[in-house]
């Protein structure tokens, strides 16, 4: 079978849940035999002619086609906030790589960068696609279901106004985001309405404004155009169908890892009964590392404990500024950077408990599940697609999103009673291997195919 996966971005450049599973699922398909093809983007990749817009690579065997990606108008296509979900200088190259390598089936992870006329495209030729979301990007321009104030939301409203508002909240200057955000939702509605009307279009942010407002109808109708939808999570299916993805279209299907980099065993105590805490993440506001580390700011200094923060500090330069202002030279706290995914399993070995603190509705971080390949246990937000996985004292403690003084206390319980943590390492859920995790997507895409999609 000839199969190309898609991703918003890849290895080596990045190296986050998403691009870990589609590299461990195209390893383990090309170990069965498939022929696989990995479709992905590079972000601000600036001032570069049309004509080398796109490259390819290899990584570990496989092939990696790559778009290298600004945000700025391409070919004919001048709105850039239309290209973010339907890039039709994608689109063009991306039809005629399918019609060169002529896959069997079209498996996206993510389309972020490159946006869902990949879908078109695949209907066009008449070729099965299936869309597994890694996070919320079909029905969120933020991918991640956060409004400007970081308080949580369930998809576009009426009219997409609190898209509208969260997207000129970003992209404009702070004193016109801060502004606008503070409008009335009905005069917002009211302007989205005189758009048709061609009112207040010479006004700068207003192109942005109109491709925000048809990106939930847009995405909606791409949405149903997918084959098979394959939800990790009940809380991704919840929110796909509450926001119109036909319930027909859903198969469910957890994800699997490589267990092979994973060697269950009894943790031993330490000798200096410290407790070793991780973070094993982005280094991005929604990730939550600040609550950790608030958290551990609330406990007493001469309580026996050491955080090691692990992740790439570049990404987001002012968030890890603000993480080092608020630690403020605690000799407790380690910045650790970030490391190859091959060292998870020692990584992971040399902490006591792995601390998830995410403000977002995670799916389920893969990270969550290589810790309890090792029988670490976790402490994590009650939230989203976590609490699917890590049950209230019995492979990890949960505690209320965003609430440091929870987190704090969760802690403390564990620095008070080490045989809770050695119960909750004893009742480690052991994950889903990546080789089944694979046969299971094979007979997804068979189901699929035999459906009557193929080539004509």
């Amino acid at each position: 079978m000839k199969i190309v996966l898609t991703t918003h971005v890849f290895l080596p450049d990045h190296s986050a849940g998403t691009e870990i599973l589609t590299f461990n699922t195209a390893k383990e398909l090309q170990r069965l035999g498939h022929h696989v093809e990995i479709c992905t983007g590079l972000p601000k990749q600036f001032g570069l002619p049309d004509s080398q817009r796109f490259d390819t690579y290899e990584y570990e065997g496989i092939n990696v086609h790559r778009f290298l990606h600004d945000k700025a108008p391409m070919g004919e296509q001048s709105n850039v906030a239309e290209a973010e979900y339907n890039n039709i200088f994608f689109a063009r190259w991306f039809r005629s790589y399918l019609k060169q390598f002529k896959p069997d089936i079209v498996h996206c992870f993510h389309l972020g960068l490159l946006s869902a006329s990949c879908i078109d495209v695949c209907h066009e030729l008449n070729i099965p696609i299936v869309m597994t979301p890694t996070d919320f990007w079909l029905i969120c321009p933020n991918n991640q279901l956060r409004l400007y104030d970081n308080s949580l939301c369930t998809g576009p409203d009426k009219n997409s106004v609190n898209c509208i508002k969260h997207g000129v909240y970003n992209n404009q200057p702070k004193y016109i985001g801060w502004m606008f955000s503070k409008l009335p939702d009905w005069i917002v509605s009211a302007m989205v309405f005189s758009l048709n009307k061609n009112i207040f279009s010479k006004i700068w942010f207003i192109p942005m404004v109109r491709a925000l407002h048809q990106r939930a109808d847009f995405l909606k109708q791409r949405m149903n155009m997918l084959d098979r939808v394959v939800v990790p999570t009940n809380l991704m299916e919840r929110i796909l169908v509450s926001n119109g993805l036909l319930q027909e279209k859903v198969v469910f299907c957890r994800y699997g890892i490589d267990s092979t980099k994973f060697a269950p065993k009894k943790r031993l105590q330490n000798d200096d009964r410290i407790l070793r805490i991780g973070f094993i993440g982005g280094i991005s506001e929604h990730k939550g590392a600040h609550i950790l580390i608030n958290a551990i700011k609330l406990l007493p200094s001469n309580i026996p404990l050491k955080v090691k923060i692990y992740g790439r500090q570049t990404d987001f330069p002012k968030y890890f500024d603000k993480l080092l202002c608020l630690a403020n030279n605690d000799p407790r706290i380690h910045f650790c950077g970030t490391f190859q995914n091959s060292l998870i399993n020692s990584i992971l070995s040399e902490i006591d408990v792995l601390v998830v603190p995410s403000i977002w509705y995670e799916n389920t971080p893969l990270v969550i599940y290589s810790a309890q390949a090792v029988n670490c246990p976790v402490i994590a937000s009650n939230l989203g697609g976590i609490s699917e996985v890590i049950h209230h004292k019995k492979n990890g403690l949960l505690f209320k999103a965003g609430d440091i003084a929870d987190l704090a206390h969760t802690l403390d319980q564990l620095i008070q009673d080490r045989g809770l943590l050695e119960g909750l390492s004893q009742n480690s859920i052991q994950p889903k291997p990546i080789s089944q995790y694979a046969e299971e997507l094979i007979d997804i895409y068979d189901k699929t195919m035999s459906g009557g999609k193929g080539y004509t």
